[in-house]
């Protein structure tokens, strides 16, 4: 860079932009070297690479941490090799409504973190279509005309957000630099400003900047522990090799309210039956010398750190809410989650001259690595794209559940075929009828060859343990907390039982299942699971309280479907994108955003409260008064709500109790005395976790809690005595569990799967 580039540089600095300067030009010139992303726009077949490299780096990312680290809160590992620096002071940018504030940034031997806050934009700057829209390629330029690149600036579909941009290393010597990019991530092209500009000025760190120390453990020798027979207590250390697989615990650093542990899995080792990846692992569970268990959790926000990528490695960090343990702490793994794909080959005769409309038998089973389907038949179909002759559609039947395949013919006729891909279905959710199908430039004759594959999931088994003596504290150590009537030990005990319902307890379900559209997805049933029948095929179904008539969204309105005459009528001027909430006497609805109309489309009413973000929970049973949930505050604590009801007659409004989750999701029981809703708690899956309470919030008890897997959208039964839960499982339908939340006694819902949403008499 020339010389009058850098006393601009170094001027800007200090002073901020001047209007009658306009670096744009000199600065693009500079960062319009052909970007990956300008290169995926002009090789598209590329961003199938990308997808991959984005993939691997996410879930299997080792760091080189080397001597000299320390942790510093949103920035992470830090090498203090070379003093830290600081920006200065921060900067910010307001055009047209938007405010960009480069907040902070931390420079270290080994890295450069800016940490820049995005505010202003409206939704409809985003694009509505397929277009990814602008990438939002944020550069930091050096004076010396050194471009470093690597950060995005943007969320798309948010008017707010925080973007942590990390960069290479900038020289001890350099402190100043400009952070350039062209637009907001994500944007429509010309819908804000483009082409910021941020000065930057950088300092050393302040004498009181925390850096807390990072505690690396000695790796001692693996010890391969047999994975049969094993007749005696091995000794633990940090590392333990099981099947192939070596789980280390690395290092750890204390933080403001706990520990932070940092370890990694190795899987170089590892023989599998067919073509695999990683998937995930199990949740690791701590438990401390008195055999009790410790709340730890993945730290989900915390920021990883450059690295060299290794694809047979994967790291994990993992945090505690505690300070004080009873010492040693053992770590345990018991599985590994692994996704392979086998293939199995097939022979279909299509004959000499095969006819459109022509349907062939097959009926035969299919086994991958122990997971079967069976295919029942092919027929030669007409395409509907004229790029293509003919679709030969396979029907296959999965009885297990989330197992779709693919076929591809070994031998394409020309014109070049095209895999249309697995998936589709009919049939119902008992049945598990599935399509998948193939698309031939021209009717396809013969004897055709095919290699058909599926992606099933394969879990290596551990347990894999390892040991931790935390730093001693004077502190007094946490008692256990109430555990959950549905725990993932019980889960695991009753998902493949079939027992019988409690006496007494029946009724009608509505569910949905995940089906492609223009599939049936919302089904009714006893709810034994018998008399299963499908009703619509669209979104947000409610059932009436009488148990006759189903809510559901569509793209163009609000519909009522009788379930008796099977008719669907639309209630006109009447659009809701969200959950539709019948009142207990099913004369009026409550409607996402807060709304409330009477069933036949009249008088309709917003309710207006003084929160940014509002969620419809249900009705009391006097018919006037409606409980919803309440985002706190400003639109930035996400996190952060509260219940409140309000009565549609009075135009009260009361506060109920805070909850923490990013969507509040609960129900109200039929005597209004109870609320059952998803929370967050440390420990458990996102927002996995189920709870009961009076509507004051008193007498709350945790219903459900799965550790890593999901439970969530409770459901009263017309009774009040009883709760169901919809439990998530990877490569399995969602499947409904019965709960009585004052008993803990829970039995899973015989011959249903799917999620649901609505339980009447």
């Amino acid at each position: 860079m020339n010389d009058s580039m850098k006393v601009v540089l170094e001027a800007i600095a200090r002073r901020g932009v001047p209007e009658n300067i306009n670096l744009w030009p000199e600065i693009s010139a500079r960062i319009e070297r052909k970007s990956l992303m300008q290169i995926i726009r002009t090789k598209p077949l590329l961003i199938v690479l990308v997808v991959i490299l984005i993939l691997l780096l996410l879930t299997g990312a080792v760091y080189a941490i080397g001597n000299m680290m320390g942790y510093i809160p949103g920035i992470g590992l830090v090498n203090q090799s070379a003093p830290i620096r600081v920006l200065a002071e921060p900067v910010s940018v307001t055009r047209e409504g938007v405010t960009i504030t480069v907040k902070e940034a931390v420079l270290s031997a080994d890295k450069t973190v800016l940490l820049v806050h995005v505010e202003g934009v409206p939704r409809d700057a985003y694009s509505t279509d397929e277009s990814i829209g602008c990438m939002g390629n944020a550069n930091l330029v050096l004076a010396d005309g050194t471009v470093l690149g690597g950060g995005i600036i943007g969320a798309g579909g948010w008017t707010h957000f925080d973007n942590r941009l990390e960069y290479g290393a900038i020289p001890a010597n350099v402190n100043v630099a400009v952070l350039a990019f062209n637009c907001i991530g994500f944007t429509k092209p010309g819908a804000l400003p483009e082409k910021w500009i941020f000065p930057l000025r950088f300092a050393p760190a302040p004498p009181d900047m925390t850096i807390a120390p990072v505690i690396e453990l000695s790796t001692p020798a693996v010890t391969n522990i047999p994975t049969m027979g094993v007749t005696s207590t091995p000794v633990l250390s940090n590392t333990m090799t099981r099947n192939g697989i070596t789980f280390t615990l690395e290092k750890f650093v204390e933080v403001e309210d706990g520990y932070q542990l940092y370890g990694s899995l190795d899987l170089s080792k590892v023989t599998l039956p067919a073509q695999g990846n990683f998937n995930t692992m199990t949740m690791i569970r701590m438990m401390d010398a008195n055999g009790n268990r410790i709340p730890f959790e993945a730290a989900q926000s915390e920021p990883q750190d450059n690295t060299v990528y290794d694809p047979n490695k994967v790291s994990w960090i993992y945090r505690t809410n505690q300070k004080a343990f009873a010492g040693p702490l053992v770590l345990n793994l018991d599985s590994v989650e692994m996704e392979i794909t086998p293939q199995t080959r097939f022979e279909l005769d299509l004959g000499s001259n095969p006819q459109i409309g022509q349907t062939w038998e097959i009926n035969r089973d299919l086994t991958f690595e122990g997971h079967t389907v069976r295919l029942l038949s092919a027929q030669l179909v007409k395409s509907d794209n004229p790029q293509w002759a003919s679709l030969l559609m396979f029907t296959y039947e999965d009885k297990e559940g989330g197992i779709f395949i693919d076929l591809m013919d070994d031998i394409p006729q020309k014109p070049l075929i095209q895999l249309a891909g697995g998936g589709g279905g009919g049939g119902g959710p008992s049945t598990g009828i599935r399509l998948t199908s193939m698309a031939y430039g021209e009717i396809p004759s013969g004897l055709r060859r095919f290699t058909i594959s599926t992606t099933v999931p394969y879990r290596i088994s551990g347990p894999w343990q390892v040991i931790w003596n935390p730093p001693s504290t004077a502190a007094p150590i946490p008692t256990s907390a109430p555990e959950a009537c549905l725990t993932l030990e019980k889960w695991e005990q009753i998902k493949d039982q079939h027992g019988a319902l409690p006496a007494g307890l029946g009724g009608k379900i509505l569910f949905n299942i995940d089906a492609m559209p223009p599939d049936i997805n919302v089904f009714i049933a006893n709810l034994d699971g018998s008399n299963q029948r499908g009703l619509v095929s669209d979104y947000y179904p409610s059932l009436s309280p009488d148990g006759t008539k189903v809510l559901f969204s569509t793209d163009t309105g609000l519909n009522v479907f009788d379930i008796n005459s099977g008719q669907s009528t639309a209630i006109k001027g009447v659009i809701s994108r969200g959950m539709n909430i019948w009142s207990p006497d099913g004369s009026r609805i409550l409607l996402d955003g807060l709304y409330v109309v009477n069933t036949d489309g009249t008088g309709l009413q917003k309710i207006e409260t003084n929160s940014v973000r509002v969620n419809p929970i249900g009705w009391l049973p006097d018919n006037q008064t409606i409980v919803f949930g309440a985002q706190v505050g400003d639109i930035y604590n996400l996190d952060e709500h509260v219940f409140k009801t309000y009565n549609l007659q009075t135009g009260e409004t009361k506060s109920l109790f805070p909850i923490t989750i990013k969507t509040p999701i609960g129900a109200i029981s039929p005597d209004g005395q109870w609320i059952a809703y998803n929370a967050r708690l440390f420990g458990a899956n996102l927002d996995g976790a189920v709870f009961i309470s009076r509507l004051d919030g008193s007498e709350r008890k945790l219903v459900a809690m799965l550790d890593d897997t999901l439970a969530f959208h409770p459901v009263w039964s017309p009774n009040g005595q009883w709760l169901i839960v919809s439990v998530v499982t990877p490569y399995k339908p969602t499947s409904p569990v019965l709960i009585n939340p004052f008993t803990c006694e829970s039995v899973r819902l015989n011959n249903i799967n799917g999620e649901v949403e609505g339980w009447s008499k």
